[in-house]
């Protein structure tokens, strides 16, 4: 078979399927298919064949290091210490202090309840005091009086001067003065209790913050009449530090219950002490969140853990019931071999990277896709954060049967250093199309192959997708 045919049978399947424009360009001039016929082919048969020009790629060194493995869950921002602010005595409001979600200091005065009658009730149990401890000296008065009655009946009883009787009326008199004393010193805690009663009553007519926070909008207005509980006056926070609270679910679970060694009062001896928050635009929050406390047991109805921990906020950017993410390291993938994300090419349900060979032709590896990070990496004049993907080759057969990892099969291309294959960054879909075609041509018998590639000796320059919609808001000129 000429190499014509077979040039021909290669790029049919390939090359057709792969480009738009195979025939002739929007300018007229001739599309790829028909600079294949005139360039490589000939204008007919009699032509000899012409080489392809060398196809121009960007390529990036495979790169290989440890990369860290994350987990996500939800999670609910609250305040460390959190209370809802209730009056404890009825009344009508009379003041509002504070500022609507202003950071109040604990003691600090949030409203006040008109205070006259709680006041006169102090004043009614001071005075109810006094009368009960008069009383009570009146009651030591007339049992002093009893006692001294009954010492000198007792004697003269002995002597025969008073009848039994008499003696009997004595001891009678001094049980009677002894239960009226007793009487008289409780009326007196009593009314201590009365007046210590009133006294807590007017004094939680000043509603006061708790702790040290951070205190909502009011509920109320001056004038507005509350009673014990009915009503949330304020909700309070303390945010600095701020709780998180989250469950761990999924496959998680028991890897860190099992693996997590946790001392009340202690940090948590495991790799899952310390965790990222991702606020609700995206962003990850500049300080790092450790874990405080979880629960002992899973629970049985969800399969999750719930955990609590603590986020420094002393520029107090998070705020109590926000939704957030949590993103805590759970393990780690060893010496992982990744590449720009840039150069994954799919077909199909595969995926794969092409690699210049030692011979200056395009190879394929059927790889399998693990977790996207970004790196710092040369780029152009400088570095930027590129987008890298781990990936792990698809186990193929050697040649004596052994099954082929990443590192084997860049070996069996020449690369003893798996870190030294150049993969194909930019112009990857192209050398796919020549791959392809290579090896269609060289299994009908053409060992030359198709064409080369020629690596772009400049550093692969990383440019950050950009939104080509037009602005709706937009004014022509």
């Amino acid at each position: 078979m000429k190499a014509k045919q077979i040039a021909m049978m290669a790029l049919s399947g390939v090359v057709v399927a792969g480009l738009t424009g195979c025939g002739e360009s929007e300018d007229g001039k001739p599309g790829f298919l028909e600079r294949v016929k005139k360039d490589f082919l000939g204008g007919g048969e009699e032509q000899a064949r012409q080489p392809m020009p060398p196809l121009q790629v960007s390529v990036m060194k495979l790169q290989q290091q440890t990369v860290p493995v994350y987990a996500t869950w939800f999670g609910q921002l609250r305040g460390t210490e959190q209370a809802d602010i209730k009056p404890e005595v009825s009344g009508k409001i009379v003041e509002k202090v504070y500022i609507d979600g202003s950071p109040c200091e604990k003691g600090e005065v949030l409203f006040r309840i008109d205070d006259v009658t709680y006041k006169a009730a102090v004043d009614m149990a001071a005075a109810n005091l006094e009368a009960a401890k008069s009383a009570v000296m009146q009651a030591e008065v007339v049992d002093a009086q009893a006692q001294q009655d009954l010492a000198r009946f007792t004697e003269l009883v002995k002597s025969g001067s008073v009848s039994d009787k008499t003696f009997r009326d004595a001891e009678h008199a001094k049980r009677r003065s002894e239960a009226m004393l007793a009487a008289a010193r409780a009326q007196v805690k009593q009314a201590e209790a009365a007046l210590t009663n009133a006294r807590i009553n007017l004094d939680r007519c000043t509603i006061r913050a708790p702790f040290n926070g951070y205190a909502s909008a009011a509920t109320v207005s001056v004038g507005d009449h509350v009673a014990p509980g009915a009503i949330t006056l304020t909700r309070m926070s303390a945010i600095n530090p701020i709780r998180v609270d989250f469950v761990v679910t999924g496959k998680h679970v028991l890897d860190i219950v099992t693996q997590t060694n946790f001392r009340a009062g202690e940090n948590m001896d495991s790799p899952f002490t310390e965790f990222e928050v991702i606020l609700e635009d995206g962003t990850t929050y500049s300080e790092k969140g450790y874990v405080k406390t979880m629960d002992s047991e899973v629970n049985t109805s969800t399969g999750t853990v719930n955990f609590i921990g603590e986020i420094p906020n002393s520029e107090l950017r998070l705020r109590s019931g926000a939704s957030v993410q949590v993103r805590a390291k759970v393990s780690e993938v060893k010496d992982a071999f990744l590449v720009p994300k840039a150069a994954i090419l799919s077909t199909m349900n595969h995926r794969f990277i092409y690699v210049v060979g030692k011979d200056n032709q395009p190879y394929g590896i059927d790889v399998i896709l693990g977790r996207e990070i970004e790196l710092d990496m040369p780029s152009g004049d400088g570095t930027d954060r590129i987008p890298m993907q781990v990936v792990t080759a698809r186990p193929i057969a050697g040649k004596n049967g052994e099954t082929l990892d990443l590192p084997a099969i860049l070996k069996e291309m020449g690369y003893d250093n798996p870190l030294d294959a150049p993969v194909i960054v930019e112009g990857g879909q192209m050398a796919q199309i020549y791959a392809n075609a290579n090896i269609a041509m060289k299994k009908a018998g053409v060992p030359a192959g198709f064409a080369e590639i020629a690596p772009n000796p400049a550093a692969y320059d990383y440019s950050r997708p950009m939104s080509t919609t037009p602005s709706v808001t937009a004014k022509s000129e």
